[in-house]
């Protein structure tokens, strides 16, 4: 075992330090995190409205809520990638250290996503049936969940060249006695100029392929590939398998799995809500939510049920103490009581229960939505801190609620024979005392 834990450290640890300091996968990371707010009234709206109950639909519908209701997601859960765009662009500067820039850079951000949707849409008449075209529509298809990845490759780009001018001083210097505000705005003349021009000549350049449009090209050479990427378990199970060992050495986990996790699966649970949204069925099994519903059940690890075997069945004081502390956090997500309290941080006796538990449970959940005994995830963002139970009713009903209590029945066994043998030896060290 020590010779593979070395072996482990020598290999992982100096790619999990680099991923955590890439300030890309960063921005992706923290634009999805200010996002979050849009995100959560899109889906909490979406889901009042649409709340499957026969005589709870009957009111919203005759009371006109329902109509109500379906205002707010127009604006956030199918535009999310103009907000995607200016938030992943602010965060991308400030990560590049111009954080005195950084609203003017996402700004920027903003106007090359929307500059890449050429104007005009056409569609069938409601009376007469005859093609009508509006030169000066702006197309919305590509505000929502299809223009994502625009949005964060956009994000990513736009600062890094703002980010040479600065870097160059390529910028126009205004007297000391202008206000900073006004000096700001200036110096950004330049790099936004020659930013603008660029992406003009890309949008002209799309324009003479078979793709037409940079949204089209990216959806088309990116989403089928990661769609196929998003939909194997394999690729779920082996996110896992990087968080839990990259917890047993001690660094955060799910700060290095998470980026990869909102590129993957963001646009998957926003399909999936706009399917809920329209009463059709669901397209994906596999949502950003599964993580923290059936993987990461009570933290990185699947570590609920071991909070429920320390409060319950701990013989030693040190155990029992820590089951009383670690339970009220882990019913809500949270972990590091448990994972630097035991600790869980090079702990050879638990690195197989931590590894092992959040892939068997989520493969029980897998297979349970895969077979129909519990419906897909909605689409639902559930922030961290939300109770179990009240997650998996948001997420899936009252199935997704009854699947979590036998998750944590399986952490339970999984956990069990592995912590008896540290509870034995705390016990000993005790009564040595």
């Amino acid at each position: 075992m020590d010779k593979f834990t070395a072996l482990l450290e020598k290999v992982l640890v100096p790619l999990a330090d680099k991923l955590s300091q890439n300030k890309y996968l960063g921005a992706i990371s923290t634009g999805f995190s200010y996002l979050l707010p849009i995100t959560m009234i899109g889906a909490i709206f979406t889901l009042l409205a649409n709340l499957q109950i026969a005589p709870y639909q009957a009111f919203v519908t005759a009371t006109g809520l329902k109509t109500i209701l379906a205002f707010a997601p127009t604006v956030t859960t199918d535009m999310l990638a103009v907000y995607a765009a200016y938030l992943i662009g602010k965060a991308c500067a400030e990560k590049l250290g111009l954080e005195k820039d950084s609203t003017i850079i996402g700004a920027i951000t903003l106007f090359v996503f929307l500059l890449m949707i050429p104007l005009g849409v056409s569609g069938k008449g409601a009376d007469s049936g005859e093609i009508v075209s509006i030169a000066a529509a702006l197309p919305t298809g590509y505000l929502g969940a299809a223009g994502l990845f625009s949005a964060m490759i956009l994000g990513m780009i736009v600062p890094t060249i703002y980010n040479f001018f600065i870097k160059h001083n390529i910028i126009l210097k205004m007297p000391e006695q202008v206000p900073p505000t006004i000096s700001k705005s200036f110096s950004a003349l330049i790099p936004a100029f020659v930013i603008a021009f660029i992406f003009c000549l890309v949008r002209f350049g799309f324009a003479h392929t078979s793709f037409g449009t940079m949204n089209d090209f990216i959806y088309t050479m990116l989403k089928t590939p990661l769609s196929h990427l998003s939909a194997s378990p394999l690729t779920f199970i082996i996110f896992i398998i990087m968080c839990s060992l990259m917890w047993f050495f001690g660094l955060h986990g799910g700060m290095i799995v998470m980026p990869f996790l909102s590129m993957l699966y963001t646009t998957a649970g926003l399909e999936n809500l706009e399917a809920y949204a329209a009463g059709t069925a669901l397209p994906n099994i596999i949502t950003k939510s599964c993580w923290s519903m059936y993987a990461s059940l009570g933290g990185a690890g699947g570590t609920l049920g071991l909070c429920f075997i320390m409060f319950f069945f701990a013989k030693s004081a040190r155990y029992k103490t820590l089951g009383k502390l670690a339970l009220p956090s882990g019913l809500c997500g949270i972990n590091e009581p448990i994972t630097f309290g035991l600790p869980m941080v090079l702990n050879t006796i638990m690195i197989i229960p931590l590894i092992l538990t959040p892939i068997i449970t989520f493969l029980i959940a897998y297979f349970s939505m895969n077979i129909g005994l519990v419906p897909f995830t909605n689409g639902a963002e559930i922030p961290l801190g939300t109770p179990v139970i009240l997650s998996g009713i948001v997420a899936c009903g009252w199935q997704g609620a009854v699947l979590q209590v036998v998750l944590i029945l399986v952490q339970i066994c999984m956990y069990l024979p592995f912590f008896k043998i540290l509870d034995k030896r705390a016990v000993a060290e005790e009564q040595g005392e």
